[in-house]
């Protein structure tokens, strides 16, 4: 019966990445992009899984070797314990702790691509909205047409050192397992909790030195509690 646990196994992971897919749980791990190779995955898994267990169990229909077959021995059902899991535990996406790992430090990009149409803009009242990792970048990296001008950020609470905080989003090339963090100092404002969403608004402000590099801030007017996105990830 081993080969029937196993075939059981892989259809219940099958079942729990199709069902990460269908209810968008998948964004915690991996880019928007991916879903559907979750889902063909997860089909493929499915069906895969369900004609071997029919091929074996029809071939030991037909077989006469003498032996009786017995139920599930209990330790293999064991196996499936860390599968439910998957369908009934909701994991948090990555948050504070895994920022507070990192360095806030934003590294110079290899080829900017520049943000011509900010300088250009009209100097108006209105905050620009911005990235957390465009703002992280530009405003240690671009700082002439940053200068003056008010934004809007969108991200979770990191609390730093001294009762300093930023305001922080985690950004995928791929999935999760690459995360980088990107933070911006949040100045003139006491720290919401630690990873509450907010909005916060504010004008730029010279960014902070340290022995590693420079760290982008923001001068804070303004700070509003939000609920996470359904996609937490820039």
């Amino acid at each position: 019966m081993k080969r029937n646990v196993a075939g059981l196994v892989v259809v219940f992971v099958g079942a729990a990445i199709v069902q990460l897919a269908i209810s968008n749980t998948y964004l915690r791990y991996v880019k928007p992009g991916m879903r559907w190779m979750l889902l063909a995955a997860g089909i493929i898994l499915i069906l895969l899984a369900v004609a071997d267990v029919l091929a074996d169990t029809r071939g030991k229909e037909h077989a006469d070797d003498g032996h009786n077959h017995h139920g599930l021995p209990r330790a293999a059902w064991l196996m499936l314990i860390p599968v439910f899991a998957l369908l009934v535990v909701d994991p948090p996406a990555l948050g504070a702790d895994a920022a507070q790992r990192q360095s806030p430090v934003a590294a110079k990009p290899v080829a900017p691509k520049g943000n011509s149409w900010l300088a250009n803009s009209a100097q108006g009242n209105a905050p620009v909205p911005l990235a957390v990792r465009d703002y992280a970048v530009w405003a240690v990296w671009e700082k002439e047409s940053m200068k003056g001008r008010d934004f809007q950020l969108t991200g979770f609470v990191t609390p730093g050192k001294d009762g300093s905080w930023y305001v922080s989003r985690i950004g995928l090339t791929c999935c999760v397992a690459d995360g980088t963090a990107f933070m911006v100092e949040a100045r003139g404002h006491a720290a919401p909790p630690k990873n509450q969403w907010v909005t916060v608004t504010g004008e730029w402000a010279e960014p902070t030195k340290r022995a590693d590099g420079d760290v982008a801030a923001l001068t804070v007017s303004e700070v509003k509690a939000v609920t996470a996105p359904a996609n937490p990830y820039e």
